[in-house]
C-alpha cells in the first residue's frame, strides 16, 4: 500500500491512476487557499457580501467533475460556509477558531472534488482520523487515539483523505500548521507501515541525487526538496521512506528519502543544490560590539514583517551580521532594518549600517561528509580553482552541508566544479 499525498490543482493537470488498496491525502493549492481567505477577508474584517466570490468558487469546484451527487455536496458545502460568514459579520473581532473552521471546509471540499475525480471508493474528512490538541499553535497528535482511526482505512479500493486538520476528542478543529497535509500523509503512512509516501509535485529542481537521507533531505527544504521537514519526522521514525514524484515526468519518483544505507562516512558528497535568487544582508558597524539584544532586535524586525531567514553568517569580530532571503522578500526585509537603524534605533545602538546584494547560495550535501577531516578545505579548493569568489559561507554543526553564498553569474560555474567532489 501507498500513500500519495498532492495538491488538488496538480490533480486537474494529470490524475493519478486509481490503485486498489492506496490513500491519496489531497489538499487545495496555494491559489485556491489564497482566493478562500480573500472571501473571509471580504465578509469577516470588511463586512461585504461575498455571494458573488462564493458562487464563483462552487461553478469552479462543480466543473471538475459532472457528477450530480457530488455538484450537490459542493453546493451543501458551500451554502455552509455562506451562512457561517453571514452569522458572523455580527462579531467585532476575527474568531481564529471559525477561520480554522472554515478553511477545514475548503479542505474537505477539495477531498470531495478528488474523490469524484478518482472514483475513489472512499472520501475521509482528515479531521475524522487525526486526533490531536494544539500546544501554543503546535499540533500534538495523540498516536493511540490517532492510530485506532486510521487503522480503520487500509481497505479495498482507493480512499481519499483530505488533508491539513485534526480535531480535539472535544471536537474543535485543529490546524496542523505549515503544510498540514504533508504532515498527515506521513502520520497515515507510519500507522500503516505503508510501503512509501509519494509526494506528487508539479517539478522540481535536480538535486544531484536520486536517493538522499531525511536528515539530508531537511537539510535542503530551501534547495529543491519539496517536502516540509517537520512532515518528515512520523515516516522517518517509522523507517517508511519518502518518494518525490514529478508530473512532469509522467509521475515517475525522481528521488527517495530513507535511512542512510552505511554509517560509514565515505568522505564525500551527495549532491550539489542551488538556492536563489536571494538577497545577502549585511548588518555592520561598532553598535553590534558587545551589545547583547542587537541580534534580537534585527531577527526580532525580520520576525514582524513575517520574513524568513534563509542563511546566516557572523564575524567573530562581531562587528557584521550576514543574513539571506528570497529575494521576492527582500523589499520588506530593506523596510524593516532601515526603520531598526534609523534615529530612534540609533539611539540605542550607535553606528549601525546595512548593505544588499543579489546572490545565490550553493550548498554540497551529504551524510558521508560527516566527521571527515579535509571536506571543507576541498569545497573550498575547488572553488578557488574555478575562479569562484566566495562572498559567506555557513557550516552547520551536524557536519551535513556547507553552504557558500556566491553572486549570480557564479552559481552554476561553482555547482559544476563542487560536483567533482562526488
Amino acid at each position: 500500500m501507498t500513500v500519495y499525498h498532492i495538491l488538488l490543482d496538480s490533480l486537474t493537470k494529470k490524475a493519478i491512476p486509481a490503485l486498489s488498496g492506496n490513500i491519496i491525502v489531497v489538499a487545495p493549492g496555494t491559489e485556491l487557499v489564497s482566493r478562500f481567505e480573500d472571501i473571509l477577508e471580504c465578509q469577516l474584517v470588511r463586512k461585504a457580501d461575498s455571494s458573488a466570490r462564493l458562487a464563483a468558487l462552487a461553478d469552479e469546484f462543480k466543473s471538475l467533475h459532472d457528477d450530480p451527487a457530488y455538484h450537490q455536496v459542493v453546493d451543501s458545502s458551500v451554502d455552509r460556509i455562506h451562512s457561517l460568514l453571514c452569522q458572523a459579520m455580527s462579531l467585532s473581532f476575527r474568531d481564529s477558531s471559525l477561520t480554522s473552521y472554515l478553511k477545514a471546509m475548503l479542505v474537505s471540499l477539495s477531498g470531495q472534488a478528488v474523490g469524484a475525480m478518482t472514483g475513489a471508493a472512499g472520501v475521509v474528512d482528515g479531521r475524522e482520523i487525526i486526533v490531536c490538541e494544539s500546544n501554543k499553535g503546535i499540533p500534538v497528535v495523540d498516536w493511540e487515539l490517532t492510530g485506532e482511526k486510521i487503522s480503520g482505512l487500509s481497505g479495498k479500493g482507493l480512499t481519499v483523505v483530505s488533508g491539513s486538520y485534526g480535531r480535539k476528542v472535544t471536537g474543535e478543529t485543529v490546524d496542523l500548521g505549515a503544510r498540514g497535509s504533508e504532515l498527515t500523509a506521513s502520520i497515515i503512512g507510519a500507522v500503516l507501515g505503508a510501503d512509501a509516501v509519494r509526494f506528487i509535485v508539479g517539478g522540481m529542481p535536480s538535486a544531484e541525487a536520486g536517493r538522499i537521507t531525511y536528515d539530508e533531505a531537511a537539510q535542503l527544504f530551501s534547495g529543491g526538496v519539496p517536502v516540509y521537514p517537520p512532515s518528515l519526522i512520523p515516516a522517518r521514525k517509522a523507517g517508511v521512506p519518502v518518494e518525490i514524484c514529478d508530473l512532469s515526468q509522467d509521475c515517475a519518483v525522481v528521488l527517495e528519502i530513507g535511512r542512510p544505507l552505511s554509517d560509514t562516512p565515505s568522505g564525500k558528497i551527495t549532491g550539489v543544490v542551488v538556492s536563489g535568487p536571494m538577497t545577502l544582508f549585511t548588518v555592520y558597524g561598532t553598535g553590534l560590539l558587545g551589545s547583547v539584544g542587537i541580534s534580537s532586535a534585527i531577527f526580532g524586525a525580520l520576525a514582524h514583517r513575517g520574513v524568513n531567514i534563509h542563511f546566516i553568517s557572523q564575524s567573530l569580530s562581531e562587528y557584521s551580521i550576514s543574513f539571506a532571503v528570497l529575494r521576492d522578500a527582500s523589499r520588506m526585509a530593506s523596510e524593516a532594518l532601515a526603520e531598526l537603524v534609523g534615529e530612534t534605533a540609533q539611539a540605542n545602538f550607535n553606528d549601525l549600517s546595512f548593505d544588499m546584494r543579489d546572490v545565490r547560495i550553493v550548498s554540497v550535501f551529504g551524510q558521508g561528509m560527516r566527521h571527515v577531516p579535509g571536506i571543507s578545505a576541498k569545497v573550498y579548493s575547488v572553488l578557488g580553482s574555478a575562479g569562484i569568489n566566495v562572498v559567506a559561507s555557513s557550516q552547520g554543526g551536524e557536519e551535513l552541508s556547507i553552504s557558500v553564498v556566491v553572486s549570480d553569474p557564479d552559481a552554476e560555474p561553482a555547482r559544476t566544479a563542487l560536483l567533482t567532489l562526488k
